[in-house]
């Protein structure tokens, strides 16, 4: 998974420069598929559930619960919701040392689990959601990428035209912001911001037209 992450991170670069690209893991689902005893399963799950799993793909042996919290790069309270719904949740693609129901950090340690079974081979290994105020930072921060993409679009186009009107501009914005679809309110807040900032102006004998301040 981190060599294939690279690669798409490379490849989005050199198409798109100008973008900055961020994960955000937990707001993807991937489908794992897996022979467990001798039948074919395909699992939705999210990607650091996936990525737990695939700890175990050619692992005989257990691991403890730091090591792999370790090697996915994950938190502790990450951890225990992704390994909590590995080995305590319906599906029990892992086997765990200890109390069946209860994640221990210190003590529990994991193993796959070769004689798991289900009548189903398409299923959803459902984790708790992530706490709220985590879930308000990735806004937070999704927001900020997009106003920053709306900053450089309008930079972009004004510095080429020079000189634009308001209406004209926001238009242009919605033509080349294609990674979103920002509304003509919040490209006016930013348009505002780019004004404070100087990197552009009214136009003193027409303020619905802005210039381009080099």
């Amino acid at each position: 998974m981190r060599d294939a992450k690279s690669t798409f991170d490379a490849w989005y670069k050199e198409k798109h420069s100008h973008r900055i690209l961020s994960w955000v893991y937990t707001l993807g689902d991937v489908i794992v598929k897996g022979s467990l005893s001798g039948r074919t399963y395909n699992m939705t799950m999210t990607a650091f559930q996936a990525m737990a799993l695939l700890e175990f793909n050619c692992r005989n042996g257990t691991m403890t619960f730091q090591d792999i919290c370790g090697q996915i790069s994950i938190d502790e309270p990450t951890g225990k919701r992704v390994l909590h719904s590995l080995a305590c949740g319906k599906y029990r693609l892992l086997k765990k040392t200890g109390h069946d129901r209860t994640i221990s950090c210190k003590s529990d340690r994991f193993q796959s689990n070769a004689s798991f079974y289900s009548k189903l081979k398409r299923f959803l290994v459902q984790m708790s959601t992530l706490d709220a105020d985590f879930k308000k930072k990735i806004d937070v921060e999704i927001q900020q990428q997009r106003g920053f993409s709306i900053d450089a679009t309008i930079v972009r186009i004004l510095k080429a035209r020079k000189r634009l009107a308001h209406q004209e501009l926001v238009g242009e914005v919605i033509h080349q912001v294609q990674n979103f679809a920002p509304d003509s309110k919040l490209i006016r807040q930013r348009i505002e911001g780019l004004i404070e900032r100087e990197y552009l102006k009214r136009d003193e004998s027409n303020p619905k037209f802005y210039v381009y301040l080099p």
